[in-house]
């Protein structure tokens, strides 16, 4: 999909406004307003969106975002805007912000509006966050969340690094679906010295994986850096657990133990194997007890409470 553009039409004081994707297009109109509001932007409410643009269901909030700072980009680089998605409307209002920096628009440029289309390694222009000013920097945080936060907006927000970018991380750390978005909130938390016990919050979330596209990755990743015994202990609980995410978790916690770094070592892919949830509850029991035994650890029950 190309990147979206914002195409804005003027007739007399109003004019119409085509955010545009690809082969869709989504219509607002604008018109002028009084001081402090320089404009005001029309488009459909939170109750029609989905209705009318069925191709961008769901992305209500992140299109108007979108738009807005687009129209201040284009039209009012010394205004800032304001989104209320019930009413539909984006009021562009003077003096909130300072003046737009190309470094503003590089950000904006960098933003992928689909969230799907994203890059494994792919995110935010965040090197132009250092080039932006004290007032592009806070506009930019009501952009980030407004946006389903992943680990992009927290690596954007932990650039900013302002009470509000840091109090937005701290609320990504409680984030009710995403165990990745959760992780990277906390890593960056531990870095910036707001969250000393890393361990125990990663040891919950390790009991949690369930599915590898959820956080698996980054999880092995804090687990292998920091391998407390609390943390050696959600891995044996990850691996006793029927999920995906067993036989990677057993693997690790095995590479912690120093198993299986010698060829000399125990072929261990077939105990691994046997973890795996469709395998039978006999054999995973077997192979669970084997992996017990290969790196000395028991399971608590009490470690999960």
């Amino acid at each position: 999909m190309p990147n979206p553009t914002v195409d804005i039409m003027s007739t007399g004081r109003g004019g119409s406004i085509y955010y545009r994707e690809g082969g869709n297009t989504a219509v607002f109109d604008w018109e002028f307003a009084a001081s402090p509001t320089i404009a005001v932007i029309f488009g459909p409410t939170a109750q029609v969106w989905d209705l009318r643009y069925p191709w961008a269901a769901g992305r209500q909030a992140e299109i108007f975002d979108f738009v807005g700072a687009d129209v201040v980009r284009q039209k009012a680089s010394d205004a800032g805007f304001d989104v209320d998605l019930d009413g539909g409307t984006i009021s562009l209002i003077a003096n909130l912000y300072v003046v737009r920096s190309p470094a503003f628009d590089r950000f904006v440029a960098s933003i992928v509006p689909i969230s799907g289309q994203w890059r494994d390694d792919e995110m935010y222009d965040v090197a132009a966050i250092h080039d932006m000013t004290v007032g592009e920097r806070r506009l930019l945080i009501d952009l980030l969340t407004g946006r389903d936060m992943t680990w992009r907006e927290v690596e954007a927000l932990a650039v900013i690094d302002t009470p509000a970018a840091r109090a937005a991380v701290d609320a990504a750390s409680k984030h009710h679906l995403s165990i990745d978005t959760r992780l990277a909130a906390a890593e960056v938390m531990h870095r910036q010295g707001c969250m000393p016990d890393l361990d125990a919050f990663l040891a919950r979330q390790l009991r949690n994986l369930a599915y590898p596209a959820n956080g698996l990755t980054r999880a092995l990743r804090l687990a292998e850096r920091h391998p407390t015994a609390a943390v050696k202990q959600a891995l044996l609980w990850a691996s006793y657990n029927c999920t995906e995410c067993a036989p990677h978790c057993a693997n690790l916690l095995l590479s912690l133990a120093g198993v299986g770094k010698d060829r000399s070592d125990v072929d261990l892919q077939p105990l691994l194997i046997k973890l795996g949830m469709h395998n039978s509850s006999f054999d995973r029991d077997a192979a669970f007890a084997e992996l017990c035994r290969l790196v000395a650890m028991q399971l608590d029950p009490s470690a999960g409470d």
